[in-house]
């Protein structure tokens, strides 16, 4: 229960929460929200770029480059996402994308989840 304005922004001995808390909560859930429509953004844009990714990845002048980062991070985000319940969508994706190495990791990854 969120408390009312008159209770003091401490922790609430009546089983409330003040006012700063209700706050943070309220931020950590839009942070949140924020965070799931990132890791869409990341597959989505990971996907739709299909081998050209691949080629970029296997280029020596990228190594140890942000590009490197997506091997991990678009698997931390497909795992993400399914926790959030979208696993139907993720699947819908990963069957509409181009061909290609991001393509067949994410569907491997997501069939042993």
């Amino acid at each position: 229960m969120l408390s009312n304005s008159s209770l003091p922004d401490g922790p609430a001995d009546n089983g409330l929460i003040s006012d700063i808390e209700a706050t943070q909560v309220l931020r950590a859930l839009d942070a949140l929200d924020e965070l799931e429509a990132a890791a869409v953004k990341l597959v989505r844009a990971e996907l739709a770029v299909g081998p050209a990714l691949d080629g970029l990845i296997a280029d020596p002048l990228t190594e140890g480059t942000r590009l490197d980062l997506l091997c991990l991070v678009d698997t931390m985000a497909v795992d993400m996402l399914g926790v959030f319940g979208r696993g139907e969508m993720l699947q819908r994706l990963i069957n509409e994308a181009p061909a290609g190495g991001a393509r067949d990791a994410l569907a491997e990854h997501l069939s042993r989840s």
